[in-house]
C-alpha cells in the first residue's frame, strides 16, 4: 500500500496523470530598480509685487517754456508737461494726485516744495513720478535744474529730495546734460531716465512742439503705442524707451557742433507699466 501511494505520488510529480506541470523559468528576471530618494520640491517663484492703486500714484510734472528775464525760451517745456499729464490720465491716474508746475508756476521754491510734497505723500505702497522738462545749467562739473526764475536747484539737492521718496519711483529729466542728475539716484526701486548723457545736449522739435525726447517717448511710444513691441495692448517703459531712444539719436544725428543726444536709462527692477506700476 505504501508503494502505491509513493508510486502515485511520483506519478503525480512526473505528470503521468495528465496534469501539466508548470516549468520553472531558466532565467530569473531582474528585480525592479529600487526607488531613489524623492527629489526635493523646487522652490516656487514669489508672486509679483502688487500694483499701486490709482489712490497711491503721485506725480510732480514740471515744464518751463517761457522763462523770466532774458533767458531764452524753450520750445517744448510746457507742452511736454501737458503731454505727460495726458498720458498718465489715459492710464488711470487720478487728476488730484498730479501736481503741475508750468512756466511762471515753476519757480525754484515751488519746485523744491513740490519735491517735498511728493516725498510727504509717498509710502511703501505708493508709486511716484517726477518729470522735469526745461533748461539745465551745467557749471563746475555739476548740473542744476533751471526754474522759471533762475533760482537754480543743484543736482545734489535734487537727488537728496528724490531719494527721500518711499515706495517705488521714476524720475524723468528732459534737458541738456540730463543724465548728470543720476548721481546715486537710480536703484532697484527708483528708475531714472534722461534725454541725453551728461556730456550731451538735448534738442527740441518745433514741428511737434515737444522736446525731441519727451515727444518720442510719451507721445509716440506711450500715447500712440508705437512702442508696444509684444502687441499686448500695453506699452511698458522699457518698450517705449527701446522704441524712442534710437529714434531720438538718429533724429539728432546731424546736430552741430554738439552732435546727437543719446537717451539714458538706469535702475528699476522689472517692467514698468503706467497703468499698473508695481510697488
Amino acid at each position: 500500500m505504501r508503494r502505491c501511494v509513493v508510486g502515485l505520488s511520483m506519478a503525480l510529480l512526473l505528470g503521468l496523470t495528465g496534469a501539466t506541470a508548470v516549468a520553472s523559468p531558466s532565467v530569473i528576471p531582474p528585480l525592479p530598480p529600487l526607488l531613489g530618494p524623492r527629489p526635493a520640491p523646487q522652490p516656487q517663484p514669489p508672486p509679483p509685487p502688487p500694483a499701486a492703486t490709482p489712490e497711491d500714484r503721485w506725480a510732480l510734472i514740471i515744464g518751463v517754456t517761457d522763462y523770466a528775464g532774458r533767458v531764452k525760451s524753450t520750445v517744448g517745456g510746457a507742452n511736454d508737461a501737458r503731454l505727460v499729464r495726458d498720458v498718465l490720465l489715459r492710464n488711470g491716474w487720478r487728476e488730484d494726485r498730479i501736481r503741475m508746475l508750468i512756466d511762471g508756476q515753476a519757480t525754484g521754491q515751488a519746485i523744491a516744495e513740490g519735491m517735498r510734497w511728493l516725498q510727504a505723500n509717498s509710502s511703501p505702497t505708493t508709486f511716484s513720478l517726477f518729470q522735469f522738462s526745461g533748461h539745465v545749467k551745467q557749471r563746475g562739473g555739476r548740473e542744476f535744474l533751471w526754474p522759471y526764475d533762475s533760482a537754480f536747484l543743484a543736482d545734489t539737492d535734487v537727488v537728496r529730495a528724490l531719494q527721500g521718496i518711499r515706495g517705488t519711483a521714476w524720475s524723468s529729466f528732459s534737458g541738456c546734460e540730463a543724465a548728470g542728475f543720476d548721481d546715486g539716484l537710480s536703484s532697484p526701486r527708483h528708475r531714472v531716465t534722461a534725454s541725453s548723457q551728461v556730456d550731451e545736449k538735448s534738442y527740441e522739435d518745433p514741428q511737434t512742439g515737444y522736446s525731441v525726447w519727451t515727444g518720442m517717448l510719451f507721445d509716440e511710444g506711450f500715447r500712440q503705442q508705437r512702442g508696444d513691441a509684444n502687441r499686448d495692448g500695453v506699452t511698458s517703459l522699457d518698450e517705449a524707451f527701446d522704441y524712442a531712444a534710437p529714434r531720438a539719436e538718429n533724429f539728432t544725428s546731424d546736430q552741430q557742433p554738439f552732435g546727437p543726444q543719446t537717451p539714458y536709462r538706469a535702475g528699476g527692477d522689472g517692467p514698468l507699466r503706467l497703468d499698473s506700476p508695481r510697488i
